[in-house]
């Protein structure tokens, strides 16, 4: 009877071979051929022989029965393997650890957050017109007035809520702009004449202002306009304080530059001006100049007050009275 043997040892998906090995070799020399073979320290290796474990380390292969082609399988996590799980594991510890502190701290600043009271007094929704150019920018130019720090701090002043802000078709020829049902919806003109750009914010702003007097007053009478002129007068000086913005020579207002960039994209032009749409006219044309002219127009119409002249036009351009 040959006292050799012939055997392997499955590991993962590799096969170590075990060739001419003597029946008298114990499973710890097994054991050390195969940390050579795969790198995995004895100490570290599960061999398994019919389901059981090899724990003795001085048994002999002929004690194991084996028989020529017998296949052992070993068991076992590299010591990098090992090292990746406990960091792991010390990260989830620590994480366990710094929970309780983490969901006091999320509690404490839950707590100091107060809901804004002025939230209600806003538009609750915006809507353009998807079918002409650009409506992307109607929508910036709608949420931008939606956003303005003058026109959101007389809402919360007064108490306003708005409905719905909506773009007006400009094939509305003789309309500005309107006001439904005392607040339930506005509608402003945005564009010009020829959809090829945007009117000046100023001037849109002024109607917005407009359309949210006939909130208390329907009538364009004397306590309209005395409302409005007041509205125009406190939107400069809130947006002025809210934004930061510089002064022009005793202190009047105009628009920081980051909303003069907006308006000095190349594509989209802006007119600047007021407009009386049902006499198909407008008291400035549209230009396509200098970045520096147009911000020189920027400053003049930020400005100006609400003159009898605007008061007129968008009186007549007002959608809101019968």
């Amino acid at each position: 009877m040959s006292n050799e043997i012939n055997f392997k040892v499955g590991f993962k998906s590799n096969i170590i071979a075990f060739e001419h090995w003597s029946l008298d070799a114990t499973v710890e020399q097994v054991k050390e051929h195969l940390e050579k073979e795969t790198g995995l320290p004895v100490d570290s290796q599960k061999l398994l022989w019919k389901g059981r474990i090899l724990k003795d380390l001085n048994v002999c292969l002929r004690d194991l029965a084996l028989q020529d082609g017998s296949k052992l399988m070993l068991m076992g996590s590299l010591p990098v393997q090992i090292e990746k799980v406990n960091v792991l594991d010390k990260k989830i510890d620590e994480q366990r650890r710094l929970a309780p502190s983490i969901r006091l701290k999320k509690k404490q600043l839950q707590q100091k957050r107060k809901p804004d009271p002025n939230a209600n007094y806003t538009f609750h929704k915006i809507s353009v017109i998807e079918e002409f150019p650009n409506p992307e920018k109607a929508k910036n130019l709608l949420e931008r007035l939606r956003d303005d720090r003058g026109i959101r701090a007389i809402m919360a002043d007064r108490k306003w809520s708005v409905g719905e802000l909506i773009e007006l078709t400009p094939f509305e020829a003789s309309i500005l702009g309107y006001n439904r049902n005392a607040g339930q919806l506005i509608a402003l003109r945005l564009r010009t004449d020829d959809l090829s750009g945007f009117r000046h914010y100023d001037s849109v702003r002024k109607v917005l202002l407009h359309e949210l007097t006939h909130n208390v007053w329907s009538d364009h009478d004397d306590n309209f306009h005395a409302l409005n002129r007041q509205l125009n007068k406190d939107v400069v000086n809130l947006d002025w304080t809210a934004h930061g913005a510089k002064t022009l020579g005793q202190g009047e207002f105009y628009t920081p530059e980051e909303y003069e960039e907006d308006e000095m994209e190349n594509d989209v032009l802006y007119e600047a001006g007021t407009y009386r749409l049902g006499a198909g006219s407008k008291s400035n044309t549209a230009v396509l100049d200098t970045p520096e002219l147009r911000r020189q127009r920027l400053a003049q119409a930020a400005q100006s007050r609400l003159t009898k002249k605007e008061e007129q036009e968008m009186d007549e351009g007002c959608g809101s009275h019968s």
